[in-house]
């Protein structure tokens, strides 16, 4: 019988998909709400953008409030009536929730992100993944690395 490193140990013990690391579901907007919900609804939240998504939960695309308070407000345009979805960025960069950490990690970097929207392979919002929770995943795989090697964790 073949005895495991402790590198192959820890590989089965390591979160390796983004489906492992994603906690929740994430906050979305509605395409009908309208820029001022929209508005109303990432300032009560703390975000400055968010994902939007339809009633069956697939991703649509992404608006940030900057955008709808530049494009919509900057343009006269009634933020009570103007729906948010005009300004919905659907070029949204996203993952899939089977994608690894590292994968996530790459895009992120390569893209200056902060954060990812995750989805399933019918692009159905599963949540999402910041440089945070990656940080603290990775913190975690090598914590386990080092007591599978007989080392003591500090805290």
């Amino acid at each position: 019988m073949k005895t495991k490193s402790a590198i192959d140990q820890v590989e089965e013990l390591a979160p390796r998909t983004l489906r492992e690391i994603v906690l929740g579901e994430a906050k979305t907007l509605r395409p009908e709400a309208s820029v001022q919900e929209a508005c109303d609804e990432l300032r009560s939240e703390g975000m400055t953008s968010s994902p939007v998504t339809d009633k069956n939960g697939q991703l649509l695309g992404t608006v940030s409030e900057s955008e709808l308070n530049r494009k919509v407000g900057g343009f006269g345009h009634d933020p009570k009536t103007e729906l948010a979805q005009t300004e919905l960025n659907q070029e949204t960069v996203y993952c899939f929730e089977d994608q690894t950490i590292a994968e996530a990690e790459k895009l992120m970097r390569e893209r200056n992100l902060h954060q990812l929207p995750v989805v399933t392979c019918e692009k159905r919002m599963v949540g999402i993944v910041t440089l945070e929770d990656i940080a603290q995943a990775q913190k975690s795989d090598k914590q386990r690395v080092m007591l599978s090697v007989g080392f003591k964790v500090l805290p």
